[in-house]
């Protein structure tokens, strides 16, 4: 197949290459399992217990361990390759949904059912981060359109997290919780059957087997820090808006209003990154990214004062619009760094939705705890702060954004 240096940087063009269809929308399938998966989950074991303090802990303790093991699984798919790491984690995950499920429907004790959860979510296999990484493969030789795949695969993740609790809660509507986890576990099944058996998760071929290409540690590299300390901030942010935005429209009278702001934030985000992605930038990764997080901190800035939600609504979704562009620009950073170091690639890109993560739970458990007290405006402030205090940080740390080829993994 002839590769053309000057593709045209456009989604059709990205959707067009035959060999990541497959894989493509094999992680489709599972992140939309992942996004159907918490609600699901929790009213499952509700219905079984009778108690959702019961789900909420289970529920919490898969949560916890599908992202602590984030980094040990990817590391798996490192060194053992991604057809056998995802057939063994997806088969060890879907036998820890199918126990927990058993042990819910049984009637078992409450330790058993945490013990139960948090071993199934250790297991959870990276389908996402596993992605990103086929995507520099399949586009090596037309890094033009590894841009626009990378803003592809963030908004997909947007969308289909968005639409995934929905989904669970119209399975549930007409179904049951149990329907809606076979859902889950079909999706995740179905989703790994397209990854591994597409052509393109096949031998890798022998400039990508060298050992030491898996070998060395993403954390080592001072860039991959950077990012990582970025994106936490970033986490914190999100969900401390994710527990202020409902409290704010509740405050004022209406409840309801409360989706509709939490899903401008994510709407904000869709559209940015489907915008980012179609432009070929002249400014390196490195320049974009230290703007983006600035511009992210500038836009939250306005919702330390605002206490209505109709004009909430308006800046929320100003704030989303950085986002998606923000986690595009970080994957090729990490691309990047661990092509010039030989870190493991499918690690460095799972510590970005890592430290999120864990940045959006301590983000939301601060919240709810700032929000009792303080209200709506103190808790965006110290968002806020956080936010200026990750821009210090990138502005610091810009020049390990760059890749050092000749000492890639030198401490700084």
């Amino acid at each position: 197949m002839s590769e053309s240096l000057d593709t045209r940087p456009t989604y059709r063009a990205v959707l067009a290459v035959r060999e990541a269809r497959w894989p493509f929308l094999g992680s489709c399938l599972a992140r939309m399992s992942f996004a159907v998966l918490p609600l699901a989950l929790l009213l499952l074991i509700r219905e079984a217990t009778g108690s959702f303090a019961v789900a909420g802990l289970a529920s919490g303790a898969l949560s916890a361990t599908l992202t602590l093991f984030a980094p040990a699984r990817a590391r798996l798919i490192d060194r053992k390759g991604s057809r056998f790491g995802l057939a063994w984690l997806t088969g060890l995950y879907l036998s820890g949904l199918t126990v927990l499920i058993s042990l819910a429907e049984a009637g078992a004790a409450t330790p058993v059912l945490l013990v139960a959860a948090a071993l199934a979510g250790a297991f959870a296999p990276p389908l996402g981060p596993t992605m990103r990484v086929l995507w520099a493969k399949i586009l090596r030789r037309r890094q033009p359109l590894l841009h626009t795949a990378y803003a592809l695969d963030s908004v997909t993740e947007e969308v289909v997290f968005t639409v995934g609790p929905l989904v669970a809660g119209g399975l549930i509507a007409v179904a049951a919780p149990l329907a809606a986890m076979i859902t889950v576990m079909a999706l995740i099944a179905l989703g790994t059957v397209c990854f591994v058996l597409s052509a393109a998760t096949g031998d890798p071929g022998p400039d990508a087997s060298d050992e030491e290409h898996v070998r060395g540690r993403p954390l080592a590299l001072p860039g991959i820090r950077t990012i990582v300390l970025a994106f936490g901030g970033v986490g914190v942010v999100v969900g401390a808006l994710q527990i202020a935005l409902p409290f704010l429209a509740d405050q004022a009278g209406s409840p309801g209003a409360g989706g509709v702001l939490l899903a401008l934030l994510s709407a904000g985000s869709a559209i940015g990154g489907l915008a980012y992605g179609r432009i070929r930038w002249r400014s390196s990764p490195t320049d974009r990214f230290v703007v983006l997080v600035v511009v992210f901190t500038l836009t939250v800035l306005p919702l330390c004062v605002i206490e209505s939600p109709v004009r909430a609504g308006a800046f929320v979704f100003v704030v989303g619009l950085s986002l998606a562009p923000l986690f595009t620009t970080a994957y090729l950073l990490v691309n990047d760094l661990v092509a010039a170091s030989k870190a493991a690639p499918t690690e460095a890109n799972t510590w970005v939705s890592t430290a999120n993560n864990g940045g959006y739970a301590a983000g939301s458990a601060v919240a709810g705890v700032l929000l009792g007290f303080r209200g709506p405006a103190l808790t965006v402030t110290a968002a806020f702060l956080v936010s200026a205090a990750i821009v210090a940080v990138t502005v610091l740390r810009r020049r390990t954004l760059v890749p050092a080829p000749t000492h890639p993994a030198a401490e700084e």
